[in-house]
């Protein structure tokens, strides 16, 4: 029963959609109602990624447990990160992701760290760490199943269409590649 509900979840927590040739995981269960549902999602590399591939932002944003305010995702470049409190890595990321909130948020970027643990734990933790980005809880694990996460933390940069556009380790994340999806970047 644990495993088809668990399919049940991914096929109606997210719809993404992915085209092209990156590397690509196909999860399907019944959905509610009867219906089955595919899910895919990309496990890109910045040296693989191909443009279109592409991530459904609305339908990734509705299935989080925003702590605070929903931010207006759609139509705006989009940092994701999956992260946990435990994760000694994680914390050391919380500066620099901080640190390019500062600088890109005024200028389109919307930053979204996503973790899967209990909101008690991520807000005990927040209250001592500040994180002046986004958090989000991934309560089952889905969002972090579809993009096939394997190690923590992992970070997906997109662009205003949904367009993935890098993935990595987030320390890793060079401001040519925030730049080239900002708003305002001329595409000579």
């Amino acid at each position: 029963m644990k495993t088809k509900t668990f399919l049940s979840l991914l096929s109606v927590a997210v719809s993404l959609t992915v085209v092209g040739t990156c590397a690509t995981l196909a999860q399907s269960g019944a959905a509610p109602g009867g219906t089955t549902a595919t899910l895919v999602a990309a496990a890109a590399s910045p040296a693989n990624t191909e443009s279109s591939a592409r991530v459904n932002v609305s339908a990734l944003a509705t299935h989080l447990d925003f702590l605070g305010d929903k931010p207006a995702l759609d139509g705006r470049p989009l940092l994701i990160e999956f992260w946990a409190t435990w994760c000694q890595p994680c914390r050391a990321s919380i500066a620099h992701l901080n640190e390019l909130n500062e600088k890109y948020h005024d200028r389109g970027l919307e930053i979204v760290g996503i973790s899967g643990e209990e909101k008690s734990v991520v807000e005990g933790f927040r209250a001592r760490t500040p994180m002046n980005y986004t958090v989000a809880l991934d309560a089952n694990q889905a969002l972090a199943g579809a993009f096939q996460v394997q190690a923590i933390p992992q970070a997906w940069l997109l662009d205003k269409d949904g367009r993935i556009v890098w993935s990595g380790h987030p320390i890793a994340l060079d401001e040519q590649s925030i730049a080239r999806v900002l708003p305002n970047h001329s595409k000579n």
